[in-house]
């Protein structure tokens, strides 16, 4: 099969890889549709650890071609969606049910090969089925979604609560409309860029803020609540500035969620702000729990997922797909890759 291979940071190489005979437990898929996120982008710069000439890509969908003598949860021709990594089973927090705390985790495209190949072979457990009516640019998104659907509930997000959602990039647009699915009565999105606010706006946000355009954006925002807060922030860009807004935009109890991925040290974090307003500062990592509330969400068509997709590339063009995304050239949001073209 072919199979992109990561040889150092920022060197793709498609090639021919010989496929291993499968264990019982574990199940051969053809990849269809691979979505390149965030951390891929990262891995692929250098700044993620992974392994040594790894297939990258971690979030896909595909049809189940072959499996071992010990499955039983999926059958050869079912159209699956998969986790973006699983737990080690050994360590405390596995044998705790905490899989998301795994000390040794199995991550696609870092710890083990990934998706951006023709076949990928993963364990039974870490499959779901979903419908054939969902499209293969809808069902990769699983993991985003599952994702967002956590760090939601992380959020203890309450019917009637008020949202400001700072960074509207591809898992910012699907959290908005989580929020706004969740109940949540007056959701907004602040960013830099007007296309993506525009995304936003069409997806149903309530306001849309563009903080380079108004300097004043916290003051004035604040005045839309009454200058009470907001009871839920989710910093969706992973920058120091979006936690530091978050915490000053939040009401006095209420919750900042740091969804986007960083690991910046956060210089000037006010102590006095958690003291006199008891807000509450929660992390959030991976999906686990989520996926078939995700696979649900998907089939019942509740999402709008197919506009977020901007580019998409044949397995061949993989080195132009990861260049797009790392220099975010062409207003891209996300770049999708499709790794059977026949």
């Amino acid at each position: 099969m072919k199979a992109s291979i990561l040889r150092e940071a920022k060197k793709l190489d498609i090639v021919d890889v010989t496929l291993r005979e499968l264990k019982g437990n574990e199940v051969l898929v053809k990849v269809d549709c691979v979505g390149i996120c965030g951390t891929d982008v990262s891995v692929y710069r250098g700044d993620y650890g992974a392994k040594g000439n790894v297939v990258l890509g971690h979030e896909y969908n595909g049809t189940v071609v072959d499996a071992g003598e010990e499955v039983s949860k999926v059958n050869v021709n079912d159209y699956v969606v998969s986790q973006a990594s699983w737990g080690c089973n050994k360590c405390h927090w596995c044998n705790n049910g905490l899989p998301s705390y795994c000390e040794a985790p199995n991550m696609l495209g870092r710890t083990i090969d990934g998706s951006l190949a023709e076949y990928i072979i993963v364990p039974e457990n870490v499959l779901f089925k979903i419908n054939k009516d969902v499209s293969s640019i809808e069902a990769q998104s699983v993991v985003g979604i599952a994702t967002a659907l956590r760090a939601l509930h992380r959020s203890g997000l309450k019917l009637g609560d008020n949202v400001l959602l700072i960074g509207p990039g591809y898992s910012g647009l699907i959290m908005l409309q989580l929020c706004k699915l969740a109940g949540a009565r007056d959701v907004g999105m602040v960013g830099t860029r007007d296309s993506r606010l525009k995304a936003a706006q069409d997806l149903g946000a309530d306001f849309t803020v563009n903080i380079k355009q108004d300097s004043d954006w916290e003051k004035n925002l604040l005045q839309r609540t009454g200058n009470l807060g907001f009871d839920v922030c989710i910093e969706a860009s992973g920058t120091v500035s979006g936690v530091l807004s978050s915490i000053r935009m939040v009401k006095k109890g209420g919750t900042v969620v740091q969804f986007g991925t960083s690991f910046n040290k956060i210089d000037g974090l006010p102590q006095k702000d958690f003291y006199s307003k008891e807000i509450s500062l929660v992390g959030t990592k991976g999906g686990f729990g989520f996926y078939p509330k995700a696979v649900n969400l998907l089939e019942q068509k509740k999402l709008e997922i197919e506009s977020l997709i901007t580019h998409k590339y044949p397995l061949s063009e993989i080195a132009k797909a990861f260049e797009v995304m790392d220099q975010r050239l062409d207003n891209v949001l996300r770049a999708v890759v499709f790794c059977n073209e026949d």
